[in-house]
């Protein structure tokens, strides 16, 4: 696969061997940055998916294999989610340098810019607001802005909000009630996400149990909310649950530890918390409710793609608008709707005896293609 490097004044786009519409790696000696995007789709429209810094042990490989992963997934939300927005992600590799942030942003941005609104980039894992405020200077395609900036803010409050729900509905679908109070609730993760969920969890009278590798965090919620702590995600996979929510990075879950979790529910914010689909046919037979993830923490994505409306209308481009020119639904609606959707694939999952998430990805393809063929 070709590098392109800073020295180097054009920048390689690599068509991908599988779906992918395209992916770009921008490597750049002067400031160390070490930039994936993977643009998986933009047959609904432009694709807008977050720009996650991490550290990647395996390096550039292991790098890429997530971001391919993820922009499939992204995907998958856009169209569950019932937006007009094709399917991206973006990785930084993170190695410590702090100093050089500011700087390998704006070679991200540079790199994002010469797409030409293929891809939108928002905050994620490791990236915050003040980071797209900055992106923003060096790209028109970033959201995820500051209400000073322009923006609607921090993303992260309304992706809980969709995971309470779909939790919820996940405890319904397993026990026929959705009520928390006195249930069990394992959390792993308490970043941007997870904590407000396991605040919001606590405050409707679940006993919550959590971890985080930032103790003060845990002691924030342990405090204000009466948050259990964990020393670890072992601890919390290992005890007796009603609902597990994994709200930090992808693969916790792998077959192995599907046939011994005690739960009833998976429902989290990580986005692909499953090795692989088997996974999530192994918890359906052991009678556990996977809530799929790109339905459950696609409150995010709803609520970005309304900046991005919002920006095109000042600026008289249209790609986020409805097919129909006009402006679209509300947020409140789209997430709505989103939870109906989500309704939908936990009854025909039960009626087919597939898992839900089988039922979600196939609808959210179906509707791909049902574009794609027009």
């Amino acid at each position: 696969m070709t590098i392109a490097t800073r020295s180097a004044p054009r920048m390689n786009i690599v068509t991908s061997g599988d779906d992918h519409e395209q992916i770009v790696i921008r490597q750049d000696a002067e400031t160390g940055l070490r930039f994936i995007v993977a643009v998986h789709s933009t047959v609904l429209g432009p694709a807008l998916g977050g720009m996650r810094l991490k550290r990647y042990p395996g390096g550039l490989r292991e790098a890429l294999e997530d971001v391919m992963g993820l922009a499939r997934t992204m995907t998958l939300k856009a169209s569950a989610a019932g937006l007009d927005l094709g399917g991206g992600k973006a990785v930084m590799i993170d190695d410590g340098r702090s100093e050089l942030r500011a700087a390998r942003l704006e070679g991200a941005a540079s790199v994002i810019e010469s797409l030409g609104g293929a891809y939108i980039t928002a905050e994620d894992i490791g990236t915050t607001t003040a980071d797209m405020d900055h992106l923003s200077r060096f790209t028109r395609f970033a959201v995820g802005r500051s209400s000073e900036n322009g923006g609607g803010g921090d993303p992260s409050p309304v992706t809980a909000e969709t995971v309470f729900g779909a939790l919820r509905r996940g405890l319904a679908a397993a026990t026929g009630s959705g009520e928390l109070d006195g249930r069990r609730v394992g959390v792993i993760g308490l970043g941007k996400v997870g904590s407000v969920l396991a605040a919001r969890l606590a405050d409707a009278g679940a006993r919550v149990i959590a971890c985080d590798l930032d103790s003060g965090r845990c002691e924030r919620l342990a405090g204000e909310h009466g948050v259990k702590i964990a020393p670890s995600a072992e601890a919390v996979l290992a005890g007796a649950l009603d609902v597990l929510a994994p709200c930090a990075a992808g693969g916790v879950i792998d077959d192995a530890l599907a046939g011994a979790l005690d739960c009833r529910v998976v429902a989290g914010a990580a986005n692909n918390p499953l090795t692989s689909r088997r996974v999530a046919r192994t918890l359906m037979e052991r009678g556990i409710v996977y809530v799929p993830d790109f339905l459950a923490n696609c409150g995010g994505l709803i609520h970005v793609s309304k900046e991005w409306e919002r920006t095109s209308l000042r600026t008289g481009r249209s790609p986020a608008l409805g097919q129909d020119g006009s402006r679209g639904p509300s947020e409140d609606e789209l997430i709505a709707r989103a939870m109906e959707r989500l309704d939908l694939a936990l009854e025909v999952s039960e009626a087919e005896g597939v898992p839900p998430v089988e039922v979600a990805e196939r609808q959210a393809l179906e509707r791909v293609e049902a574009q794609r063929s027009r």
